[in-house]
């Protein structure tokens, strides 16, 4: 577990070197680590780097929730009752 912010990395959302960092630290492979957003441009930045990605909805966002439903995998309203497999 960790925290990795864009200031640690030297780069906001709207560039994917965060999501890049993120995937080197955990190791994983791109294709089944998933990026979790509420937000229309950074999903656009993931997606962009051809991350899978969860939406995440967030009533700051509404005015996009189409285009987000759009591009992500998977689209959820909240994370209650979320349980880990």
């Amino acid at each position: 577990e960790f925290i990795l912010t864009c200031t640690e990395v030297g780069s906001g959302k709207d560039q994917p070197e965060i999501y890049e960092a993120a995937l080197r630290r955990l190791g994983t492979d791109k294709g089944t680590t998933y990026v979790f957003e509420d937000a229309l441009y950074a999903i656009e930045t993931a997606k962009h780097a051809s991350f899978p990605v969860v939406g995440v909805y967030d009533q700051s966002a509404a005015a996009s929730m189409e285009r987000i439903r759009s591009l992500s995998d998977i689209f959820v309203l909240s994370f209650e009752g979320w349980q880990e497999p």
